[in-house]
C-alpha cells in the first residue's frame, strides 16, 4: 500500500489554498474555481484534499511534542533539499512551531526538520530527509508486562 492522499477539513478553503499554493507552491491537482469550498493540491505523490466544513469545534491544538500531544494526526512533513533555504524563504509566512531539530537513528538514517502552523493552526514540518537503504525489520515483540517501545523521538512522533 502506498498513501494516496490526506483530507483536510477548514472553517476558510481560499485561506488555505492561499497558503498551501501560494505560499508551499503545491500544484493544483484538479482545477480550482475561488468560491470553490473544496481544493486538490499536488504534494508529491500525495494529494491533498481541503475541505470547508460548517463545524463551530475548536481544532485541537497541537505543539508537535509527542510527549504531551492528545492522540490523533500530529503533523505532515514535506521533504526539501536545503532545510536553512526553505526556512529562509518560509520565514516571513509562517508561524514557527519550534526552533529546527534533528533526529538520527541508529541505522544511519536522519532528518533535520522545523514545524510551523498553517492558517488554521495545523502542523506541517519542512523536513530534509537523509535516509539509509531501508532494512526489512521483524515486528516488535511486546512482552506482557513490558509495554511497546517510546518513539518520543521519532519523526513523526512529535519531532
Amino acid at each position: 500500500m502506498r498513501l494516496d492522499n490526506i483530507d483536510l477539513l477548514c472553517r476558510n478553503t481560499q485561506r488555505m489554498v492561499d497558503f498551501y499554493h501560494g505560499v508551499l507552491g503545491l500544484d493544483f491537482f484538479l482545477p480550482y474555481e475561488p468560491g470553490d469550498s473544496w481544493a486538490a493540491l499536488q504534494a508529491g505523490d500525495v494529494t491533498l484534499y481541503v475541505f470547508e466544513t460548517t463545524s463551530t469545534a475548536e481544532p485541537v491544538h497541537r505543539v508537535h511534542v509527542a510527549a504531551v500531544d492528545p492522540p490523533g494526526l500530529s503533523a505532515f512533513g514535506l521533504v526539501v533539499d536545503d532545510l536553512d533555504a526553505a526556512v529562509a524563504r518560509l520565514d516571513p509566512h509562517v508561524s514557527w512551531a519550534g526552533d529546527a531539530r534533528r533526529w538520527d537513528h541508529p541505522s544511519g538514517t536522519w532528518y533535520r526538520f522545523r514545524a510551523f502552523y498553517d492558517p488554521e493552526g495545523n502542523v506541517l514540518s519542512v523536513t530534509e530527509p537523509h535516509k539509509v537503504e531501508p532494512h526489512k525489520v521483524e515486528p516488535h515483540k511486546v512482552e506482557p508486562g513490558k509495554g511497546a517501545p517510546d518513539a518520543a523521538g521519532a519523526p513523526g512522533a512529535g519531532r
